[in-house]
């Protein structure tokens, strides 16, 4: 069998779900850790919007208006339960088998 074949029918199939799966989970950390960074002020610069800036700047308000603490809160939490939801749906699709008509089974 040819390199390509190999790959395309064995070795892909073995190793590509569990990466992609492993890629997904390891998504809520790396939000979470750059949100992290945002709030301690080492994250991106002013003009670009960041999660953990974000609640850094609404901190003082979310006595008086929660909201605005809410959604940047709200936003990590979200991504990580999709993440892990979608993780559970990785596969490989399986090839259906081909049955040929044989005698007797409407192909005459």
């Amino acid at each position: 069998a040819s390199r390509r074949h190999l790959l395309r029918r064995h070795i892909l199939p073995a190793v590509l779900p569990p990466v992609v799966r492993h890629a997904l989970l390891r998504l809520p950390a790396a939000a979470l850790a750059l949100a992290s960074l945002g709030f301690l002020g080492l994250g991106a610069q002013p003009p670009s919007p960041e999660w953990g800036r974000l609640l850094a700047e609404n901190h003082p308000y979310a006595e008086r208006a929660p909201w605005t603490v809410l959604a940047p809160a709200a936003a990590p939490a979200l991504l990580g339960v999709l993440a892990v939801t979608a993780s559970g749906g990785v596969r490989w699709p399986r090839r259906r088998l081909r049955i040929d008509d044989g005698p007797g089974r409407g192909g005459d």
